[in-house]
């Protein structure tokens, strides 16, 4: 009897920590953009949606022109300046 207590004890005190650790933790909010793939006259072709938090789906290198903005749309406002290789 005292042990069956004693294993009820320490099974609500380990569901309480699990549900503590999920109740206190803050989701990463996804930050995204577009990516300007260009062809060779430096003319946009293509539009990919990019995770800002995730780097190793594309790459920009260094260019005046630029890689990453916050819409797909060259007038929105530039994040990342560069050459777009997805």
């Amino acid at each position: 009897m005292k042990l069956s207590v004693l294993n009820l004890l320490r099974g609500g005190i380990f569901s309480l920590a699990v549900v503590a650790a999920f109740a206190f933790t803050t989701p990463k909010e996804a930050v995204t953009g577009f990516g300007a793939e260009r062809n060779a006259l430096g003319q946009v072709i293509d539009w990919h949606e990019v995770d800002l938090n995730n780097p190793q789906n594309y790459e920009c290198d260094e260019s005046t022109l630029g890689c990453i903005y916050d819409d797909a749309d060259e007038s929105s406002t530039m994040l990342v300046e560069g050459t777009f290789k997805p």
